[in-house]
């Protein structure tokens, strides 16, 4: 099963969609004319800086999402119940074994 993508690989497909969409829009403006080129060139520019400003353009460049210290407490705290219920689990196998044992010896017929 793979992985997430790496940086190399988002940067790819964003590079080549960036293509797609200006060659996109200097087909559409050459057909169209002025009149849609500027207000869509804007708009689209605009557009554009807001999302790479937010969370996009911080994963982009690496930062990912902000630290939260109060997640990093939950998590510790959720790693010792695992911790705990993981040795529960474990003293009832061995209390398993042993019943297991004791039962198989109470089954067999007395050696004679």
């Amino acid at each position: 099963m793979k992985g997430p993508p790496s940086g190399s690989e988002v940067m790819r497909v964003l590079g080549s969609l960036g293509v797609v969409a200006v060659i996109g829009y200097v087909i559409l403006a050459a057909k169209l004319g002025v009149a849609f080129a500027i207000p869509v060139g804007v708009i689209g520019s605009l557009a554009a800086t807001l999302a790479l400003r937010g969370p996009l353009g911080q994963y982009l460049l690496g930062r990912g999402p902000a630290h939260d210290p109060g997640a990093e407490q939950v998590t510790g705290q959720l790693l010792g119940e695992m911790d705990d219920l993981r040795n529960r689990v474990q003293e009832l196998e061995e209390r398993v074994d042993f019943s297991e044992r004791l039962l198989a010896s109470h089954s067999r017929p007395p050696e004679q």
